[in-house]
């Protein structure tokens, strides 16, 4: 019972000095596809913006942090002899764990949760593919890994460069006609430079 009470006051006390932070964070994006069927794809310019919260224990060296991000995506994306430049926006939640091994830079890692809210596609001539979200649908989930590598040399700034590799196809099986349903093998990759300013 003793050690219960002393094990229920170290956390009490542990929990009434924890640091919650919050921040906005925005950043660019090189955006592109990886996997089996992207042999023919090129990069792309996109940009991200939202909100950022921190949580870290005093005298530890690991920290939590957590954004939700608006995410523009652009690349080039070549299916069935077609040339497509895509622009996807999606909503992405980055889970990440961040350790410190000296006090001004730090190591993150973890998941990503990401939901395409609309996508669009131009031919090689620069004209709209109408229909674009049937003709190649695009699933509504994805599923990332990051890994990240940043400073906060600058009061209250963090800057940071972090590698999201898709886990989950972007795209949707699509219907052949005499072959029936066909996985499209691509998933998202990108190369972030962002900065966090916490309040």
């Amino acid at each position: 019972m003793f050690k219960k009470i002393i094990l229920a006051a170290a956390l009490a006390a542990t929990a009434s000095f924890a640091q919650l932070s919050f921040g906005v964070h925005a950043g660019g994006d090189l955006n592109n596809v990886w996997g089996d069927d992207t042999d023919n794809s090129e990069s792309g310019i996109g940009f991200n913006f939202g909100g950022a919260i921190k949580f870290s224990l005093p005298l530890l060296p690991l920290t939590v942090e957590a954004n939700v991000l608006a995410d523009m995506r652009n690349y080039e994306f070549e299916q069935a002899i077609t040339d497509y430049s895509v622009t996807q926006w999606n909503i992405d939640i980055p889970v990440l764990a961040r350790f410190s091994p000296l006090p001004i830079i730090f190591i993150e890692a973890g998941p990503q949760f990401s939901f395409n809210i609309s996508q669009s596609a131009e031919d090689a001539s620069g004209d709209e593919i109408k229909n674009f979200d049937k003709l190649l649908p695009m699933n509504s989930f994805e599923f990332d890994l990051v890994f990240g590598l940043g400073t906060g040399i600058i009061p209250f700034v963090d800057v940071d460069f972090r590698v999201v590799l898709g886990m989950t196809n972007i795209y949707d099986d699509i219907d052949v006609p005499l072959v029936g349903s066909a996985e499209i093998n691509a998933s998202n990759l990108q190369f972030v430079l962002g900065a966090t300013y916490w309040f």
